[in-house]
């Protein structure tokens, strides 16, 4: 199913509906002060006897869209500088600084009013549409000495309905060591100064890019900090404490993992470019302090059966990475790949209410191979300059100027500009909502 026409950000429509009643004057700094803006570009032509600007309220956005708004108390030009002069500023404006004048005259709106406009515009559809979403949510698991297999995962937050349960079309691409080589000892990951980090040697069988690593690990206690995993090279025989380009992975909220164990999937987003035969380094690390109480497990082999690399540990009082000669860790690596294939619905996957919410798979394809959850999410407010406003930007814009001329109804407006964009409004709000219809197959979430 298509993903929902997106495309426009909070200001570009903030400033399409403020221009649509006449109310948008944009630009770029030259400079200023906590107290002034100056520009020398357009905003020249406005008058300054009378102070067409004065009370109109000036927005700057920085080059990291960080936002400060105030109302202008003086407006003047000299020799083709522009000076705007406001109350105290959050920063100073700088050259390349845009900014936006609105509540031009008494006759428009502040920021905020437009902002929260379209938001209002958001909410009002909620209810009935959703945007696309998808996670790499776990790593299928199966075999194992004591006959271990396993086929309900919890279901990852975030979700209003599921569609669709993908498999990665690739196959494991390192000779890896899988449940059938765990013999029942595990690995402390962050419980003491001396295991801030474990890792594990490695070398891919073929040159290519790689994008998934799946470890077989357990939480002990209720860690909430994030788990992260770094690609290093070597450095003889141990890792050399530089990441290879691109070698480290998105996080994992620890707390999200299981109290047994289960292969978890480290994305990298980008994927890292790996070559055959070279010897390189996992490492496994958390975000915060050592806990006895609260860490993490890596299931191991003491029998070393991996031969491209060996386990480790690192401690950060000594900065010292330490290879363990006799153990390896259970892991596994994959190619990056487009290649999706779905399971079959109530056979493949179902979801299932049972206390807390679970996916169930019938259909087991090969250990460890990264398995996507496609569903739709509820469409969120928007806060950021730069966020994306989730629905069609003509409904947004006729919505929001309905609401904010709402409180004219029934009174003659001077502005010829504002009786125009109330009607164009009208004509789009006569259309029907903008809806979603479910793609098949699609499950609600009860969570």
């Amino acid at each position: 199913m298509a993903a929902p026409t997106i495309s426009a950000t909070l200001q570009t429509l903030r400033r399409r509906i403020a221009s649509r009643i006449g109310d948008n004057i944009v630009g770029t700094a030259s400079g200023g002060s906590s107290v002034t803006l100056t520009d020398t570009g357009d905003i020249a032509r406005f008058p300054t006897d009378p102070q067409y600007l004065k009370g109109a309220e000036l927005t700057v956005i920085n080059t990291t869209n960080t936002v400060t708004s105030r109302h202008i108390t003086n407006h003047a030009v000299s020799s083709g500088t522009v000076t705007l002069t406001t109350p105290t500023l959050d920063f100073t404006p700088a050259s390349g600084h845009s900014y936006e004048i609105h509540n031009i005259g008494g006759r428009g709106f502040d920021k905020s009013d437009y902002d929260n406009s379209i938001n209002a515009a958001i909410d009002n559809i909620a209810d009935g549409y959703f945007t696309d979403t998808y996670s790499v949510a776990f790593g299928m698991q199966s075999g194992g000495l004591d006959g271990f297999r396993r086929h309900e995962y919890p279901m990852p937050s975030g979700y209003n309905y599921i569609y669709g349960v993908d498999y990665l079309g690739e196959s494991a691409s390192v000779s890896n060591l899988l449940t059938s080589s765990y013999d029942g000892t595990l690995r402390a990951m962050g419980d003491a100064t001396a295991r801030t980090r474990i890792w594990q040697g490695f070398k891919v069988l073929s040159t290519g890019i790689y994008g998934y690593i799946a470890l077989l690990l357990e939480k002990v206690g209720s860690p909430t900090d994030n788990i992260s995993l770094d690609i290093m090279t070597d450095s003889s025989g141990i890792p050399s404490g530089t990441n290879v380009s691109k070698g480290d992975s998105d996080v994992i909220v620890a707390s999200t993992l299981d109290a047994e164990r289960r292969w978890v999937i480290f994305r990298f987003d980008p994927p890292v470019f790996l070559v055959q035969s070279t010897q390189y380094h996992m490492v496994l690390k958390r975000s915060g302090a050592v806990d006895a109480s609260n860490y993490i497990n890596w299931y191991e082999d003491t029998d070393a059966g991996y031969g491209d690399g060996t386990a480790g540990t690192y401690t950060s009082n000594g900065s010292v990475y330490t290879a363990v000669s006799t153990s390896d860790f259970i892991f596994s690596i994959f190619r990056e790949s487009s290649l999706w294939i779905p399971m079959t619905p109530k056979l493949g996957w179902r979801y299932v209410r049972v206390g807390t919410d679970k996916i169930f798979l019938g259909e087991l394809h090969g250990e460890a191979i990264p398995i996507r959850i496609r569903g739709l999410a509820a469409i969120a407010e928007v806060s950021a300059e730069t966020d994306t406003v989730p629905i069609r930007p003509e409904y947004v814009e006729a919505f929001a100027i309905s609401q904010l001329l709402s409180g004219n109804a029934g009174k003659l407006l001077a502005n010829n500009t504002m009786q125009q964009a109330q009607t164009w409004a009208q004509q789009i709000m006569m259309r029907p909502k903008p809806m979603r219809g479910l793609p098949n197959n699609a499950v609600r979430i009860y969570a």
